[in-house]
């Protein structure tokens, strides 16, 4: 892989991880109908990115699973509660005490009233396609036909 297709890959990352960003500081998405606030607006520093390159390019963006537990609706009373090892974390980073008793009660009042999912993750599949569709495909296939260009001159081909 090429330093251009290299440049274009980390741009397309950082691009990703600024829409990830920009999803959990969007009150659309990130409002708790609950407490009214915007609770998701301070994990937007947690996301981390990491790019692998080799036969294949990775981008992933790293974020606390808890993500995956927002993203459906739970209605009220139906499923287990949720694990108390999940919410152990998220209390200690709010000072809420993190005793057995306490995570017990934590969970049993979601498990009660359940919640409404918030999309965080599907919305970003929608917008990286979009992105991958007006831009980024575009972006990829310059640089290839760049380096493409060069070996042909290289090879006085042309």
């Amino acid at each position: 892989m090429n330093d251009t297709v290299q440049q274009v890959v980390k741009q397309i990352a950082n691009e990703a991880l600024a829409l990830f960003k920009a999803i959990l500081e969007d009150d659309k998405t990130g409002r708790n109908d609950k407490t009214g606030k915007n609770t998701l607006k301070d994990k937007a520093d947690d996301i981390k990115l990491k790019v692998e390159t080799g036969d294949n390019i990775v981008i992933k963006l790293l974020y606390d699973d808890y993500l995956t537990y927002l993203e459906k609706d739970r209605p009220p009373a139906t499923g287990n509660f949720p694990p108390q090892d999940k919410l152990r974390d998220w209390a200690l980073a709010r000072n809420i005490p993190a005793d057995n008793g306490t995570l017990f009660l934590i969970a049993r009042a979601i498990w009660r009233d359940g919640h409404k999912g918030r999309p965080v993750l599907a919305s970003l599949a929608e917008q990286i396609e979009k992105k991958f569709a007006t831009e980024w495909y575009a972006k990829l296939f310059e640089a290839m036909i760049d380096e493409l260009n060069k070996c042909f001159n290289e090879w006085d081909i042309l």
